[in-house]
């Protein structure tokens, strides 16, 4: 690892420790309408997801007006070792269905009025297997972190994020593995549909990355550099960049949730703009979620995130802002 007082990830590291707040007094309005609406807690989660999203675009009544889901996109040398059921050629489809509005997800999005935008991160050029090489050096990974900064860069008032790539679920587990600790058993565990022999050979692959990364697991952003990939680097700069901006994010399934477990471990104050949409059928996600303290808004039983969960939950986090934005219909 490059030395602290010249490494590329200063910058971050000082982004990261930039003050940024809810605005306390739109949060109070909420409350104190909610109350006149009825007694308290009778929205339950809605109300608090209507707080949330008032004390972090800083305004009220809270509205969604121009959401935005951020699809990072990339590849993983460790693709090829038998971890995964899907292809680089299957990622490259999948973006371009996206980019033409023909994915099952772009309907899912239009039907929530939001506006999908894909940054491919260089799919023809995986990163090295991470059992053999750091995913990406030092400058790489902060210039990728910066590049996510992008997903901002339109000034949506909520951001959506999610993820596509092959591996990206072997390679978040290991992340998680070095940041959090327990077995390579325990967090490469899928849902339902991945057959014995690719859960053992993920977390034999995990276990290799393990020992030969030693020594580099005690840096969040070392941990990202030398255990993740391109889609979990772009991801952890859109969320620095959101809590900056005031803008609240809503995260998908596991990883999208481990790029926040980032940023949290490097600051827990960080992630306080970030909500959990959902929780995907691997257990590994609910237990991400669970050493952040988050608490997931649905509970949809999905396999995984591939934005369906982030979009999704777009919907009903309108639905939460509705109250504070129509007046009730007057009876005749």
């Amino acid at each position: 690892m490059t030395t602290d007082a010249v490494s590329p990830f200063n910058d971050v590291r000082d982004l990261v420790s930039k003050p940024a707040q809810p605005d306390a007094e739109c949060m109070e309005k909420v409350r104190e309408a909610l109350l006149g609406m009825g007694r308290s807690r009778d929205f339950g989660r809605l109300g608090d997801a209507a707080a949330w999203l008032a004390g972090w675009q800083k305004r009220y009544p809270p509205r969604i007006q121009s959401p935005t889901l951020a699809v990072f996109a990339g590849s993983h040398g460790l693709a090829t070792k038998g971890v995964t059921l899907s292809s680089d050629d299957r990622t490259v489809e999948q973006v371009n269905l996206l980019r033409e509005g023909a994915a099952p997800l772009s309907a899912i999005a239009a039907a929530v009025e939001t506006n999908i935008r894909v940054f491919e991160l260089a799919i023809e050029r995986p990163t090295p297997s991470i059992d053999e090489s750091p995913a990406m050096t030092e400058k790489e990974c902060a210039a990728t972190i910066a590049y996510g900064f992008e997903a901002v860069a339109e000034k949506p008032d909520l951001l959506a994020l999610a993820v596509s790539g092959a591996g990206i679920g072997t390679a978040a587990a290991a992340v998680a593995c070095a940041l959090y600790g327990g077995s390579a058993d325990y967090w490469v565990r899928p849902g339902p549909g991945t057959p014995g022999e690719m859960t053992r050979t993920r977390a034999e692959l995990v276990e290799r990355a393990l020992s030969f990364h030693r020594g580099h697991q005690e840096d969040p952003l070392d941990i990202l550099r030398c255990f993740g990939g391109r889609e979990l680097a772009a991801s952890v700069g859109a969320i620095i960049a959101a809590r900056l901006e005031g803008i609240p994010v809503v995260l998908d399934g596991f990883a999208t949730t481990i790029a926040a477990g980032i940023v949290h471990a490097m600051s827990p104050g960080a992630i306080t703009h970030v909500l959990a949409a959902h929780v995907t059928r691997r257990p590994a996600h609910q237990a991400a979620l669970e050493r952040m303290g988050l608490e997931p808004l649905l509970h949809l039983d999905f396999q995984t995130g591939a934005g369906l969960g982030s979009t999704a939950a777009i919907g009903l986090l309108k639905t939460a802002c509705a109250p504070f934005i129509a007046q009730p219909a007057q009876p005749t």
